[in-house]
């Protein structure tokens, strides 16, 4: 049995609990240790112990250098001892796990996960140029980069001037223990039901879907779901809502997901957040909920989702959707959503869902 240590970022993101879930569906032996955005500490994930290394705070980049290098001190060999593979969240935490087979002496492979990359990283500023400086040193140790996208390697990590190691291409698909889908729930007709769900941060994204609500007062309602991650979308959100077809009620969990997106006709996954960067680059968690639904996804054109939206037969791919979105809806018929409905329904489970077999051979290629 291969083992791992996997040193996470957030113990309390849903991103940890997927890695911790493909990790022992692959067969692995995990051991789990991490931060977290809570107030309380976790001890266990998804069943497994895990070791609580402190509080972290989103946006707060410049004090976790400091907590990391407190943590570094720490007796390391109980903790990884025996371990086939060490890996980290983001490069700080991957820094951590390098640190810390060095500090044990236990001799094991190293590997790097990054599923989005920063505005910091980008550019050629001082900030920039250290933090790829960074990461750079640290790729030359690692012996594989776990990606989510591969347009982040091809827009980022090809470019950094370094030889990098093997790639292993993680999407943020769902993972579940029964991955039978549901079939089309029936006729759908206006108002049409848009649900914009997941980490909230773009103000771009909540200025449009504010304008479609008021100029479509009768033909759109909009729903948003999720954690708040820009207090520019916060003070938006106490500033205009609720209103009669816009609002927004809070976080949710895994269990929450049949509701919300059964709950919606289309979801909306467009993201401006990062633009030119990350936001074009990633396969967000939005395309494999809402595809595993059947919820015909709203996309731009030139990005990643959208690509990959079109690849696959489905969805909605707009070229400018602020400007295009309310004509788009207002010509969308019923016998329309329908076609849209069941083309999202023909998207192979296994693109939307680690399987078992996935899994393995995501440890597999780990450990090999």
């Amino acid at each position: 049995m291969t083992r791992i240590a996997y040193f996470a970022s957030d113990l309390s993101e849903a991103a940890t609990i997927r890695r911790v879930r493909v990790l022992r569906m692959g067969g692995a032996d995990v051991r789990l240790l991490g931060f977290r955005r809570t107030p309380h500490p976790i001890c266990e994930v998804d069943g497994v112990a895990a070791i609580d290394l402190g509080q972290t705070y989103d946006g707060k980049l410049a004090g976790r250098p400091i907590q990391i290098a407190q943590v570094a001190r720490k007796n390391w060999h109980d903790v990884i001892a025996g371990s086939d593979v060490v890996f980290g969240r983001n490069l700080e935490m991957a820094t951590l796990a390098d640190m810390a087979r060095i500090r044990s002496g236990v001799r094991c492979r190293l590997a790097y996960e990054c599923l989005d990359i920063h505005a910091a990283f980008l550019g050629s500023g001082f900030k920039a140029k250290v933090l790829q400086q960074w990461e750079r040193k640290l790729l030359q140790r690692c012996s594989a980069l776990i990606t989510s996208s591969q347009s982040y390697v091809d827009n980022y990590f090809s470019k950094l001037g370094v030889a990098l190691p093997k790639i292993v291409l993680a999407e943020n698909k769902r993972v579940l223990a029964n991955g039978t889908r549901q079939p089309v729930i029936g006729e759908r007709q206006p108002p049409w039901r848009i649900g914009w769900f997941g980490g909230l941060r773009c103000i771009e994204s909540f200025g449009t879907l504010l304008n479609l609500a008021e100029q479509l007062p009768k033909h759109v309602i909009v729903h948003l779901r999720g954690r708040i991650q820009n207090n520019a979308v916060q003070a938006m959100i106490e500033q205009h809502l609720p209103r009669p077809n816009m609002r927004y009620d809070g976080p949710y969990t895994e269990a929450d997901l049949p509701t919300l997106y059964n709950g919606v006709d289309l979801t909306w996954a467009v993201e401006y957040f990062g633009k030119g960067g990350n936001s074009d680059w990633c396969l967000a968690n939005r395309i494999y909920e809402g595809g595993y639904y059947n919820s015909p996804l709203i996309a731009q054109a030139g990005t990643a989702t959208g690509d990959w939206l079109e690849a696959h037969g489905s969805g909605v791919v707009l070229r400018d959707p602020p400007n295009e979105i309310a004509r788009f809806l207002l010509g969308l018929t019923p016998e329309t959503y329908d076609t849209l409905a069941h083309r999202a329904a023909h998207v192979p489970t296994d693109d939307l869902v680690w399987t078992e077999a996935g899994c393995r051979d995501f440890v597999c290629r780990l450990a090999a």
